[in-house]
Formats: C-alpha cells, sequence, structure tokens
C-alpha cells in the first residue's frame, strides 16, 4: 500500500502490506497524493495489461470498500470516494449491503459476508471480478471497463479499529 495516498487516520503497516482506522489521525507528511476526506489508500503498483490477482484479508465485512481506480482519482471532497466518480469501481459493504459502485450508480448485490475477496484483473478483456475467497473462489461481481491507463488496487475502511491486509498481489 502507498502510504503517501493513505488517509491520515489509515496506519500502514506489515511492510505496506495492512490499512488500520486509527483512533486519531497520524503524523504523516501533508502531500497532493493523499485522501484528506475519505479514508482510503491506494496500493503502489498500478496495472496496464495483463491479468493480476490479488487477496484482501478483512477484519470486518462491516464498513469497507476495495476497489480500482486511475491514479488521477480527486483526493479532495466527496467525489474522492471510491466509485463516486468516472474514475474508480468499487464494492463495498455498508452496514451489511453490499453494493458495486461506479461513477455515482449503485448496483446493490448478494452480501456473500466474505473474510477474504479476491480481485482478478484482466487488462487486456477490460474485466475486473470481485470473488469470495472464504472457502473456495466464487464470484460475486464483475466490473467491465476499457484500459486507457493503469488501474491501481483502492481500499477504503471505518471505523477505529478496522483494518485490511492485502496478499498476494501479482
Amino acid at each position: 500500500m502507498d502510504q503517501e495516498t493513505a488517509h491520515k487516520r489509515i496506519m500502514v503497516s506489515d511492510g505496506f502490506t495492512k490499512a488500520t482506522m486509527a483512533d486519531e489521525p497520524l503524523n504523516y507528511p501533508d502531500s497532493p497524493r493523499r485522501f484528506t476526506v475519505c479514508s482510503q489508500v491506494l496500493a503502489s503498483k498500478g496495472f496496464t495489461r495483463g491479468r493480476h490477482y490479488w487477496e484482501v484479508q478483512l477484519s470486518s465485512n462491516n464498513f469497507i470498500g476495495i476497489g480500482l481506480t486511475y491514479h488521477d482519482i480527486e483526493r479532495k471532497g466527496l467525489t474522492s470516494r471510491l466509485g463516486r466518480n468516472a474514475v474508480s469501481w468499487c464494492v463495498e459493504w455498508l452496514n451489511n449491503k453490499l453494493s458495486a459502485w461506479h461513477n455515482s450508480h449503485e448496483t446493490v448485490l448478494e452480501n456473500p459476508y466474505p473474510s477474504c475477496v479476491g480481485v482478478l484483473l484482466d487488462g487486456d478483456r477490460g474485466i475486473a471480478t470481485f470473488y469470495n475467497v472464504s472457502d473456495k473462489a466464487v464470484p460475486f461481481h464483475s466490473f467491465v471497463f476499457p484500459f486507457t491507463k493503469a488501474v491501481y488496487p483502492a481500499f477504503w475502511i471505518f471505523p477505529s479499529g478496522s483494518s485490511m491486509s492485502l496478499r498476494r498481489l501479482q
């Protein structure tokens, strides 16, 4: 995870693979790349083509989002929230409801309540598929979009104490 993009209440640890929502703002330096309103962080690696897979271990699946974004996503204001703009795609759990978001359009999904989510990104076909990998890999949503530039794994977490760990980014 790219600590320079992390909101000041997101503590990045475990070799830049874990994000935890802190009780108080952390002493991160100001940066134009840092999210200032939404408690989000980007991965440090983006992808332009090819097939890539990663998993995200969740501490809970009640207030959490996993998505993809172009690096030029806004970093300030409510339009910086994943899925609430034209440059990001997100699945999120909010109050036990699972939704897929893109360009401020919500699609409510059946909630599989996973403890681990896999993401398969096929840059050549322009498809990102999200899987419940708690027991076996079961797809629960796909986004289809043209890759016009590199996309980055992106995450939001809330409230304090919630965390997610990135595994197997390849």
